[in-house]
């Protein structure tokens, strides 16, 4: 995993707000290991799934 804060940090604001853990830990891994270098964060297609399914819970603020 290349940045444990942010990790740390997705995986407890996703939880905070609803998110089922197991989803939450898939998409800290994802935006843990993004990569600015490289094409849609250097995301597989399964990766943006993941993303995508947290999107409820980060629009309910």
């Amino acid at each position: 995993m290349k940045n444990q804060g942010l990790y740390s940090a997705a995986l407890t604001e996703l939880t905070q707000r609803g998110c089922p853990e197991e989803l939450a830990e898939s998409a800290a891994t994802v935006v843990a290991n993004d990569d600015a270098t490289k094409t849609d964060l250097g995301r597989t297609g399964k990766d943006q799934k993941v993303i995508q399914e947290t999107l409820p819970y980060l629009q309910n603020k």
